[in-house]
């Protein structure tokens, strides 16, 4: 190998584990010390609460389902309905073009030992909010 194949490939790598260390600070990894449970994917459809996804914690990008660990603190999601509901099906609802795709804030104090079920709440004009549905204390 050339040294210039040597040298991407060890920048890769570094971009990798530096990538990953950040991931897990926010919330990707096994967490080990003091950590909250965020529930992304139950579906509530008799209260019009529907599954969501993260796409940026604190303004950075990320893309988490389903259930995600994150260390305790102050935090901005934002957040969007899941890919997996189809709001053409949403009983009810005036459905609008920007009905599901657009993003919603939702700032939350996360405290440790805490399980945070967070959702997309609909109302019947179609429109919908980021909500905490429900909050308990974590199993682990």
């Amino acid at each position: 190998m050339n040294k210039s194949r040597i040298l991407g490939w060890s920048a890769a790598v570094l971009v990798m584990l530096f990538a990953g260390a950040a991931y897990a600070g926010l919330g990707g990894g096994v967490m080990s010390g003091p950590h909250a449970k965020l529930y992304l994917n139950v579906d509530q459809r008799a209260k019009q609460i529907y599954p969501v996804e993260i796409w940026k914690i604190n303004g950075k990008l990320t893309n988490h389902r389903g259930v995600m660990w994150i260390v305790p603190g102050d935090y901005t999601f934002s957040i969007k309905v899941s890919g997996k509901v189809n709001v053409a099906d949403l009983p009810g609802l005036k459905n609008k073009p920007s009905t599901g795709p657009q993003e919603h804030l939702l700032k939350l104090k996360v405290e440790a030992g805490k399980a945070y079920y967070i959702g997309a709440k609909f109302t019947s004009a179609g429109d919908w909010q980021a909500v905490v549905w429900k909050t308990e204390k974590s199993s682990d």
